[in-house]
């Protein structure tokens, strides 16, 4: 590696995140390791930002760039092009790193080469900073994740990747809005063995969408999270499925999926929708309650 180029490439997307992309940063630059660039890409916001940014620039050495709104993956995307370090890492805006996260995934790294991606436990807290749940990230009991990433729940944040096998699998999809996560993960996990440090080194933040100070349509939301969500399922259906648990997560998840397609549909009046929907996730699922009751109920004269 050039000896100008950092060990460390720090992605960190942001879309109206005024109250929280300083401490992100801060926590990045509170880390043990220190050889760091950090880019944030900032996506169009609208609540002051990029004053913030500015003055991170001067006083935190952060590279930052501003683009249309086109959401988190774009965004990611963007920051990844730019990024000259050995590893990656992602961090989201209104989350925060414990000082000895990059160190304790180096190690890895450093005694493990067969390994290209090492995540973290982590805790989800409220903006009171109150603990709401600690997760244990290789030891997910949801079907999809155990049948395609082997148990590992890589929130973004807490991921490290060696660069070489970032370029091997490709970036962020950026049509799947709500789902690109799970698509990287599971390309990654087909590509490079994981590791996980098994301590919490990773605070998330839970809060409301960032949509606070511009025109935002819920109906449109919800449509686009669906519709990303059956773009990401068929691209399962396309993969080589080796087993006979990947096939039954999958039908699994096709049924969550009719379950909620239908559910948006029965609350906005379309019940003959929302029945063929619901049909879906009966044959997905046959053996699932849920599916019949809700399927009933659209049946019902009162309904």
């Amino acid at each position: 590696m050039n000896l100008s180029e950092p060990l460390v490439s720090v992605v960190i997307p942001v879309f109206n995140g005024a109250p929280f992309v300083a401490k992100a940063v801060a926590s990045v630059r509170a880390q043990t390791v220190r050889d760091v660039e950090v880019l944030v890409v900032d996506d169009g916001s609208t609540d002051g930002t990029q004053a913030i940014l500015a003055d991170l620039q001067r006083t935190a050495g952060i590279t930052w760039f501003q683009q249309d709104h086109g959401g988190p993956a774009r965004s990611r995307n963007r920051g990844l092009a730019e990024a000259r370090g050995e590893f990656v890492a992602l961090l989201d805006c209104d989350d925060v790193w414990l000082p000895d996260k990059l160190a304790a995934q180096l190690d890895v790294m450093r005694y493990h080469p067969e390994v290209g991606v090492v995540h973290t436990d982590f805790e989800s807290v409220d903006e009171r900073g109150t603990v709401l749940e600690t997760v244990r990230a290789r030891h997910s009991g949801e079907p999809l994740v155990q049948a395609f990433c082997g148990g590992h729940v890589t929130l973004p944040s807490t991921l490290l990747i060696r660069r070489m096998v970032l370029d091997k699998v490709g970036l962020l999809n950026p049509d799947l809005y709500g789902s690109e996560d799970s698509d990287l993960t599971i390309r990654l996990y087909a590509a490079t063995q994981f590791a996980c440090v098994d301590h919490v080194l990773v605070r998330k933040l839970q809060r409301g969408h960032g949509y606070r100070d511009m025109a935002f349509d819920e109906a449109l939301h919800k449509e686009k999270i669906l519709s990303s969500r059956e773009r990401f399922l068929e691209g399962l259906e396309r993969m080589d499925l080796q087993t006979d648990g990947q096939r039954a997560a999958l039908d699994r998840e096709w049924a969550n999926y009719y379950l909620a397609r239908g559910g948006e549909a029965e609350r906005t009046g379309r019940r003959s929708e929302a029945r063929r929907a619901y049909r879906q996730a009966i044959r997905k699922a046959p053996w699932r309650l849920r599916g019949y009751t809700r399927w009933l109920r659209t049946m019902a004269p009162w309904g």
